[in-house]
């Protein structure tokens, strides 16, 4: 089931409504409160769509409360260099395993990189093959992108892939759909700093360590896709300051799949 579709009925009842009520052929008061319930509807399911926490559309992990303190770092975009080198260093100078959401076709012009990521014993999942918002994607461009992108992350990588991130975390009924029957679990987060928008390495550590909470799934950015021109350096420094912290409050570093295994 399509969500896009959905709420383009919604709008057209609400306004089938107003233009009903406008002529009079119901009562005004019956029909602005049709366009209304219409309106909020739509807006409350697009709602559930875009928040990371929600799995009101399938199942989406985003936590794992029972892991104790357990978390586990994320990475979106990538590979994407030097960053993601950078990275690399720190995580192995550190001893922390992460988790990779690579875009395939960044992944196809690094493959040293996503060698270099499995031989350090780091996880890697898929964020898509192209960086899309899959909410306007028809089924089968869903498909071609998820089982293309699958394809090549395994090959690149050696290992098989079960974790998917959607573009945006955006998700509905056809999203979680097309991932299962690719074989693939949604994982959005629980602990988002918008290292994105590069806000300063202290405000990034401030965001991260104010919302931390045992067995969090915390989103980082190694990458820029698909824009492919901003830094991460303020990321890559926020990495050792966090780890560091978090590590001093007994925090403990895992991948996805091992986050998700814990307390089973």
């Amino acid at each position: 089931m399509r969500l896009i579709y959905i709420i383009g009925l919604l709008t057209v009842i609400g306004t089938g409504a107003l233009w009903c009520g406008w002529y009079g052929m119901v009562r005004r008061r019956i029909a602005a409160m049709l366009a209304a319930v219409s309106i909020l509807a739509g807006g409350v399911l697009l709602l559930l769509a875009v928040l990371p926490d929600y799995s009101f559309y399938g199942t989406t992990v985003t936590h794992n409360f029972a892991a104790g303190k357990n978390v586990a770092l994320t990475f979106d975009d990538g590979p994407y260099p030097p960053y993601t080198d950078e990275l690399l260093k720190i995580l192995e100078q550190r001893k922390v395993k992460a988790t990779f959401f690579m875009v395939a076709e960044n992944a196809e012009k690094h493959p040293e990189l996503v060698a270099k990521i499995a031989a350090q014993g780091h996880e890697i999942a898929l964020h898509a093959l192209k960086h899309r918002d899959f909410l306007k994607l028809s089924l089968a461009e869903q498909q071609k992108d998820i089982a293309a992108g699958k394809r090549i992350l395994e090959k690149l990588s050696g290992q098989k892939i079960t974790l998917m991130r959607p573009p945006h975390g955006f998700r509905d009924w056809a999203v979680i759909d097309t991932l299962q029957k690719n074989g693939l679990t949604a994982v959005n987060w629980s602990v988002i700093p918008r290292d994105w928008t590069n806000p300063g390495v202290s405000v990034i550590v401030d965001r991260i360590m104010e919302q931390m909470h045992p067995g969090a799934i915390i989103l980082l950015h190694d990458g820029d896709s698909p824009k492919y021109v901003a830094s991460r350096e303020e990321t890559i420094q926020a990495v050792s300051v966090i780890i560091d912290k978090l590590r001093a409050e007994g925090y403990n570093f895992v991948t996805v799949n091992e986050l998700m295994q814990k307390g089973e």
